[in-house]
């Protein structure tokens, strides 16, 4: 199924600024960078960094410069000037500084993802929970849709969901569940997704 563009299994703050200014160069059309703590859940290990208020990367951005060692060095440097002021962290009683919640991303490791250009208003948050038998059979349980009490924070769930056809959901299902059985897994599982109405648009689809 499709899945946003991202760095996954980072532990290393140089790392982290190198992923990230290598992914903006490749993904000029991306607005916003979300980061993920890897074990951590409801939004609770989130944060991010919306380039529209990085003055010098959105002058890169409407020139279009990719590919060249310079200009990465130049986004380098500006990440690590700018992201302990621009970074946007939801959760302030868990993180008070960019640097303590950069130390607790990568004591465990975390993700870097595009977020979707889209209004907020325009993207759903269902959450699928189906079960993998043994003999590899997939069963759909139930759905319900999150809604956010604030940017990236849950704020509660209303059952069951609406935002995704049930056709959808089965073939989301499906295929995840067939992935995760021929790796030996089964059992109960649970899928979180971001899923958007007009399925033509590249920005549009449900991703996990």
């Amino acid at each position: 199924m499709p899945s946003p563009v991202s760095s996954v299994d980072i532990y290393d703050e140089q790392e982290f600024v190198m992923s990230l200014a290598k992914l903006i160069l490749a993904n000029m059309y991306v607005q916003t960078w979300v980061f993920k703590v890897d074990d951590e859940f409801n939004g609770r290990g989130s944060a991010y960094l919306n380039l529209d208020h990085v003055k010098p990367l959105t002058q890169l951005r409407k020139k279009q410069i990719t590919g060249q060692d310079q200009v990465l060095d130049f986004v380098v440097e500006t990440l690590q000037k700018y992201l302990p002021r621009k970074v946007v962290i939801p959760q302030k009683g868990l993180y008070r500084s960019w640097n303590e919640y950069l130390q607790s991303f990568c004591k465990v490791g975390g993700v870097i993802e595009a977020a979707p250009n889209c209004l907020s208003t325009m993207m759903a948050s269902p959450t699928i929970a189906f079960l993998i038998e043994p003999h590899g059979e997939v069963q759909l349980i139930g759905s319900m849709d999150k809604f956010q009490a604030k940017e990236y924070i849950n704020g509660g769930c209303f059952f069951p969901q609406q935002s995704l056809p049930n056709m959808n959901m089965k073939s989301i299902c499906s295929s995840i569940g067939q992935v995760l059985y021929s790796k030996g897994v089964i059992g109960h599982v649970t899928v979180d997704l971001v899923s958007f109405p007009d399925p033509t648009s590249p920005q549009a689809h449900p991703l996990s």
